[in-house]
């Protein structure tokens, strides 16, 4: 969307840099974005209130109740009777937590393979056929996309509304407040976004290195605190509560809350607790005692709703910026291979050869396709194009399952030799079920606006599926079998059981993604979607997750503990150890079954949300 307009356009129509002040004012040229809004909003609803009582969606209906109703029922019964916590540690982790969250955003940008010229103002097809070309001005669509995410900060307030009340000093000012720095932190998540992408290579490559050496620093630390505030010979798990206990003392420290001032306002506003309490100013804890409470809140809450305003508009200046640097940066790339390729023309016979030469993921396509059944050999196109996705952002998938092996491993630092390596496997199976799937999102996940394509594909239901879960599948199972490996290596567990760990966890890692797939399927969503669908889908996932690691290991238990009582004493170490594997491998057979059925009852034109 271009931001500059012709000179022979009506007076009526906006100018690029339209002041704040002609948001309070507008013209006409805006009538096609408010058109746009109002019915983009009665459509929502609409098509809410339609799912709801649909038979077609009926599952989803019933666990969205369902989970809002116990999730209010615990609200109300088992957080009501828990001790309030001091309100002023509430607001360090509003505030401190939020910036972490920011941290982590910031380097995850910084690793991440963007291209250059990705506009990271997103226009759908609707936006397209109706703002396309108008005289909109760019700083209209920044904001506008920006607050697109205020309906989720809303569900998200709602939420955590649930769980802080007994803290809060008034609940008002609590949803109020954590409503306002979730916006806040939105803001600050796109404003990093917008400076990140303007970055040149040379300059992020130095990020690279610098962020990836704080982080270090910052991770050792919290290491050494965690080790030095665990009496020794604690066991596993004391040392994950004083983990927490250190990344919230963290989060409270004097640096991180010097770089969140601009959550603040908005996190005191939320707990109750002034901002000033920490200054030490002669008499100001005597003035603020003197200012009626509400007169204080208020305060606060314009205080929040400046400082979202400022981030508002640095936000579009962010984007100014790096518009500017990017159409740069590609200019001068431009002009760097015109200058190749009119003076070498080794440089063009080059670029032609490495285009036409195959790669190393094709020359592996190719084999693959050999070695399957004619009415399979399709799958290799689906894992040559997952391979290629996971080259491009192999820093990414390293980083994202280097971490949860160092967390998984951690345990054996401990004295406890048995439970350490009950604390190992939890943490392979943890990281399997919840860090996994979000880390390689190249499945139907990544596929909804190419369905009709994928749809059209020469294979079968079984073959499409098997294709398109194989390479994260494959992946995760190669997490599994090293963090495992090298955790037996220093725990020297019985060889029984190393031998059903090696053999029963790839089947946790093809449920997981079986389970992930199938319901996306069953209740597609775009990969930007914001909204209380989107929030209430997250929440339902990561409650049958949590389920799952309850309930299994209680099954397996329960399962040996009957084969010891039925059956003779030579016959329980194979039966337990054949039916376990059984068992787990006929959950993951169910999930893929599922999927396929997913699969086939999945109509793109129907079940293909709209943007």
């Amino acid at each position: 969307m271009s931001s500059s307009f012709s000179s022979t356009a009506p007076s009526n129509f906006p100018t690029p840099d339209r002041a704040t002040t002609d948001w309070f004012d507008p013209d006409r040229s805006l009538d096609g974005l408010k058109f746009l809004a109002r019915t983009q909003v009665r459509f929502r609803i609409t098509r809410f209130w339609n799912r709801l009582f649909s038979p077609r969606q009926a599952i989803a209906s019933v666990l969205s109740v369902t989970f809002v109703g116990l999730y209010l029922l615990a609200g109300i019964t088992l957080l009501s009777r828990r001790e309030a916590n001091d309100p002023e540690q509430l607001r360090l982790w509003l505030s401190g937590g939020m910036i972490l969250y920011a941290l982590y955003h910031a380097v995850k940008q910084l690793w991440s393979q963007t291209n250059t010229d990705m506009d990271l103002v997103t226009l759908t097809e609707p936006d397209r056929l109706w703002l396309g070309g108008g005289p909109i001005a760019r700083r209209t669509l920044v904001l506008r996309e920006a607050t697109s995410a205020i309906p989720s900060s809303m569900a998200k307030t709602v939420l955590l509304g649930v769980v802080l009340w007994r803290d809060a000093v008034s609940l008002v000012s609590l949803l109020l407040g954590v409503c306002l720095a979730l916006v806040a932190l939105e803001l600050l998540r796109r404003l990093i976004s917008h400076l990140i992408a303007a970055l040149s290579p040379n300059v992020r490559r130095y990020a690279r290195a610098t962020s990836l050496l704080v982080g270090l620093a910052i991770l050792m630390q919290l290491g050494i605190q965690t080790w030095q505030s665990t009496p020794p010979g604690s066991d596993p798990l004391q040392y994950v509560l004083s983990g927490m206990s250190e990344i919230g003392h963290y989060a409270g420290s004097t640096a991180i809350q010097s770089m969140a001032f601009a959550l603040l306002p908005a996190a005191s506003l939320a707990s109750g607790e002034a901002i000033t309490s920490d200054l030490a100013i002669p008499g100001i804890h005597q003035l603020i005692a003197t200012i009626p409470v509400w007169l204080v809140q208020g305060l606060l809450a314009i205080f929040a709703v400046a400082v979202i305003a400022g981030l508002a508009e640095c936000l579009v200046w962010a984007d100014r910026w790096s518009s500017d640097r990017q159409l740069a940066y590609e200019q001068r790339r431009l002009k760097v291979l015109q200058q190749r390729r009119t003076s070498d023309d080794a440089f063009r016979d080059g670029m032609r050869h490495k285009a036409m030469s195959p790669t190393r993921i094709q020359r592996f396509g190719d084999w693959l396709a050999r070695l399957l059944p004619d009415s399979y050999q399709g799958m290799s196109g689906l894992v040559v194009r997952q391979l290629q996705c996971v080259r491009r952002y192999a820093a990414n998938v390293v980083v994202s399952f280097a971490i949860p092996m160092a967390l998984s491993l951690s345990p054996l630092l401990t004295d406890q030799s048995t439970k350490q390596w009950v604390f190992v496997i939890g943490g392979i199976a943890l990281s399997s079920l919840l860090l996994a799937p979000p880390a390689l999102q190249i499945d139907f996940r990544r596929d909804l606006k190419r369905m009709f394509l994928v749809r059209s594909l020469p294979l079968g239901d079984v073959a499409m599926c098997v294709g398109m879960l194989s390479v994260p599948v494959a992946i995760t199972i190669l997490f599994q079998w090293t963090t495992l490996g090298l955790g037996t290596l220093i725990a020297s567990p019985p060889g029984w059981q190393t031998l059903w760990l090696f053999l029963a966890l790839p089947s946790l890692a093809v449920a997981t993604f079986a389970i992930e797939n199938a319901l996306f399927l069953a209740f597609p969503h775009h990969v930007h979607a914001q909204g209380i669908a989107m929030v209430i889908r997250a929440k339902v996932t990561f409650l049958w997750k949590g389920m799952m690691l309850a309930i299994a290991p209680m099954a397996l238990v329960t399962f040996a503990m009957l084969c010891e009582r039925v059956l003779p004493p030579k016959m329980v170490g194979p039966v337990a150890f054949t039916g376990s594997l059984t068992a787990v491998w006929g959950v993951a057979g169910l999930a893929g079954w599922t999927l396929v059925r997913c699969w086939r009852r999945f109509d793109p034109l129907l079940d293909t949300p709209p943007e």
